[in-house]
């Protein structure tokens, strides 16, 4: 998710603790309620400080560098103790285990598990495991998980004496939205598995800005794709088959780090190797999951000498955010 929905996450678990009350004494914010809210939000935005520390090519940072070690399970320990350290170096006074135990609920909670539900997907099996994991529930920026959240700080900002309840009913909202999702995901995909019974493996996928139509990708034999778009009301429509090439690319072209990581990112591949001007070869990986109408709007394009070192990595986007946006309502609007 974006860093705006993970900070506001881990201000509705920080909500979770129900403040201390002094006795004798009107209700007021200890140095232990302080700690423990800003110690939330901090453990919550804390796993992506890897974007700023990454290095190297476009590829590398995308699926590489960014939601590697610091979103891992194993992590969340160490990550809590940073912003407990934090957030009681701030508040003198504060007790270590409450602090504590919230900002692990927050790297859980309010962060891992956000990047677990996108589709992008995250690895939070290191360093057990490199597999990316994705529940493909939202898009990493889902406005109908945030608003509620939003709405709430800002209405618990103006209305102190019921921010905690306003925070809980915001992030209550937000987590029946995502609970919908759940439940039209698994109904979409039982409805695509139906339209295609030879299929070997199907997938739905969440629309930018979009609740009522899906995408999805099946798998069918002979190593072909068939993706379209799914309503929440109607029929699967397939928009476009393509025949698969799973051996595109020769031996030492898939030994290259950058092209190796690019291929274990796509889960659904369309790989092109053509020729460039300055005599290596330029490798394009898009993924069919990110698709208007059946062709594929998101890629990472790998520039290879005549050695097969990577000269120039980029993610193509599929051109910029209006023209994808005319694109996406030319499919909204398509028969």
């Amino acid at each position: 998710m974006d860093n705006l929905t993970h900070g506001l996450l881990g201000l509705a678990i920080g909500a979770l603790r129900r403040p201390d009350v002094r006795p004798g004494a009107p209700e007021r914010a200890s140095p232990t309620d302080r700690a423990v809210l800003v110690a939330s939000v901090l453990a919550a935005e804390l796993p992506d400080l890897d974007t700023l520390l990454a290095r190297g090519d476009a590829v590398t940072v995308a699926l590489q560098a960014h939601r590697g070690l610091s979103h891992a399970l194993v992590a969340a320990p160490l990550v809590a103790l940073t912003a407990t350290l934090a957030a009681r170096a701030c508040f003198r006074g504060a007790r270590l285990a409450p602090v504590f135990l919230t900002s692990l609920a927050s790297v859980v909670f309010a962060h891992l598990l956000p990047d677990l539900w996108t589709g992008w997907g995250t690895r939070v099996l290191l360093p057990f495991s490199d597999s990316r994991l994705s529940l493909d529930w939202t898009m990493v920026v889902d406005p109908w998980v945030t608003l509620p959240l939003l709405a709430a700080a800002a209405f618990a900002w103006r209305r102190r004496e019921a921010w905690r309840r306003t925070l809980l009913w915001g992030a209550a909202c937000s987590a029946a939205y995502v609970g919908f999702r759940v439940a039209t995901w698994a109904v979409l995909t039982q409805r695509v598995e139906a339209a295609y019974p030879a299929a070997q493996a199907v997938r739905v996928f969440p629309q930018p800005f979009a609740v009522g139509t899906w995408r999805y990708v099946a798998t069918l034999p002979g190593d072909v794709f068939a993706a379209g778009d799914v309503p929440l009301a109607g029929a699967p429509t397939e928009a476009r088959r393509v025949e698969t090439a799973p051996n595109a690319l020769p031996e030492d072209v898939r030994a290259v780090p950058t092209v190796r990581e690019a291929l274990a990112w796509a889960r659904f591949p369309l790989v092109q190797l053509e020729p460039d001007a300055q005599g290596g070869r330029k490798v394009r990986i898009a993924d069919l999951r990110y698709h208007l109408r059946g062709e594929p709007t998101l890629a990472f394009v790998i520039h290879l000498d005549a050695a097969n070192a990577v000269t120039h990595a980029r993610m193509d986007r599929g051109g910029s955010a209006s023209e994808l946006l005319r694109r996406w309502r030319g499919t909204a609007a398509a028969p």
